[in-house]
């Protein structure tokens, strides 16, 4: 028996057996479609008014772990492993958001956290650091919107940035 058919031609059954048995497939493929439409809709009403994020954390480990988590929720994040890198990216661009370890290589968190303010001035600023008494001088404490101790849960850090109230970024 040769099989004629081509591809984009539709099949012709012989007998009611067939014809069913030629629908099932189509009605799983159907239901498997309705499911992840479903489920695209629930990522898209979960998606943050926030959309760019800047990482400034010198542990790798840490850095990769909050990329992931903050990408799997829909932001675009770059990385970086010093305070001096992220005054050169923030040169180029302009992100929402930025989270900057307290103690970095070369320069303190609160410096960079300054340093950033002082070019972008809308910029919001989360510290992530040890927790202490005064982990941010008084006269720096407009450079930082918000501290958050380390160590910390991803869904603290999500709450937070939940508060701080981003303004929704501008649809693609």
């Amino acid at each position: 028996m040769s099989d004629d058919r081509e591809v984009g031609t539709t099949q012709r059954c012989c007998t009611l057996s067939s014809c069913r048995a030629s629908t099932q497939p189509d009605m799983a493929i159907e239901a498997s479609t309705l499911k992840w439409e479903r489920a695209a809709r629930a990522i898209a009403e979960r998606r943050p008014r926030h959309r760019s994020v800047l990482l400034v954390e010198d542990d790798p480990d840490l850095q990769f772990s909050l990329a992931r988590m903050l990408t799997v929720d829909g932001n675009r994040v770059l990385g970086t492993g010093s305070g001096e890198s992220a005054l050169t990216v923030i040169e180029h661009w302009t992100p929402d958001l930025a989270l900057v370890a307290s103690s970095l290589p070369g320069m303190s968190g609160v410096e960079v956290a300054r340093r950033l303010r002082e070019s972008k001035p809308d910029l919001l600023v989360i510290l992530m650091g040890e927790p202490s008494p005064e982990p941010v001088p008084k006269e720096r404490r407009s450079d930082v919107s918000a501290y958050l101790p380390k160590p910390f849960r991803f869904e603290s850090l999500r709450a937070l940035i939940d508060s701080l109230q981003l303004t929704p970024a501008p649809a693609e």
